[in-house]
């Protein structure tokens, strides 16, 4: 996570050295949580916020670091029932700190807007992205089914206590697309777009306790603030 974060600021240094055009952006919004991999599961709540980078690299490409505050509810089956015989739920979910690093592909709604040779923001284009993201989990909760533990405990195989909490690390990718508009004459833009967050490792430390991998599907709304002046620059090839 420290490295992740060293390389964006680093990133961020270079760039303010460069003609490149620049924001900073803010972003938050809501979706559906859930967990890949595990039967039972009922989907919840993902809330998230936070503040991100973007650098201009073509005409079409848009690189973007984003530091986010995830938060994720959701209910593991169980597997057992009440008196009224009624699933009984286990709440799961997290609070993770979230950095995707993701490449935005332009899409303008008037193609003549991108001067050749020039990078250029047009009025407002579609876009999609893509790239990986590293989370860091602050508070993970997994369902431990104690019966299973018991069971391998009787067989003189027990399950280490540390591996009776959820993983804190969380690695995968993230896909989404928008749409974005200039407001305030190109100073600033408004965002409106959707992400899938797929996630790649385990929850669970230990395979005999279950399986489980992190997945949410939000929509957001972001401003961006520009932090250069210029609408279109002008590069040397």
């Amino acid at each position: 996570m420290k490295k992740i974060l060293l390389s964006l600021f680093v990133i961020i240094g270079f760039s303010m050295n460069t003609n490149a055009q620049m924001w900073l952006t803010y972003k938050g919004g809501g979706g559906l949580a859930t967990v890949g991999g595990s039967n039972g599961v009922q989907p919840g709540l993902a809330v998230f916020s936070g503040l991100g980078y973007k650098h201009q690299i073509t005409k079409r490409l848009i690189a973007e670091g984003d530091v986010l505050f995830d938060i994720r509810a959701l209910d593991y089956n169980t597997g057992y029932v009440d008196v009224d015989d009624n699933k009984i739920y286990n709440l799961g979910g997290g609070t993770y700190i979230q950095v995707p690093l993701t490449i935005q592909y332009m899409i303008p709604f008037k193609k003549k807007e991108l001067v050749p040779y020039r990078v250029g923001q047009p009025t407002s284009y579609w876009f999609i992205e893509g790239g990986p993201y590293l989370s860091y989990g602050t508070a993970v909760n997994i369902y431990v089914d104690s019966t299973i533990v018991k069971n391998w405990s009787d067989q003189d195989n027990d399950i280490p206590e540390s591996d009776l909490v959820g993983n804190t690390i969380d690695m995968g990718i993230t896909t989404g697309l928008g749409i974005n508009f200039s407001i305030r004459d190109g100073k600033s833009r408004l965002i409106v777009g959707t992400r899938t967050n797929l996630g790649l490792l385990d929850i669970y430390r230990d395979s005999r306790l279950g399986s489980a991998t992190n997945l949410s599907i939000v929509g957001y709304l972001a401003l961006d603030f520009s932090l250069t002046k210029r609408k279109h620059i002008k590069h040397r090839w």
